[in-house]
């Protein structure tokens, strides 16, 4: 019983720190990836770069520099990653429609959001 209770309590220090570290390694993608609109410094660039405006190119790379930070915020969460979610999704069909195959970052962020859409119980910490 004693071994059960060390578990249990082992359970609940992983779950407590498992939404901050999927908001981390979404937020950090989103800081990166909208920087690099400006500084284009990711090797090799997206494919799909040549294709779009300079000017929605930019105001995507703001979109998703707010969203680096905005996604700690609980009052912002949900709009953030619903949004974003949404975006990865069309942005992969996007990609995929135009023959490219550079969609690796856009379905881990898409597998990312879609735990925190999805919001289950294990990540909430209620104890």
């Amino acid at each position: 019983m004693i071994n059960l209770e060390i578990c249990n309590e082992q359970q609940v220090t992983l779950m407590k720190y498992l939404k901050p570290i999927i908001i981390s390694l979404c937020s950090l993608p989103f800081m990166m990836i909208g920087a690099d609109k400006f500084l284009s410094f990711i090797e090799p660039p997206c494919s799909l770069q040549d294709d779009i405006s300079p000017i929605v190119w930019r105001i995507i790379g703001v979109l998703q520099m707010a969203a680096g930070i905005l996604i700690w915020l609980p009052k912002f969460r949900k709009f953030v990653v619903g949004f974003f979610f949404i975006f990865m999704i069309v942005f992969i069909g996007v990609h995929l429609s135009q023959g490219t195959k550079d969609i690796g970052g856009a379905a881990f962020m898409a597998v990312l959001l879609g735990v925190l859409v999805w919001n289950p119980p294990f990540l909430n910490d209620k104890n």
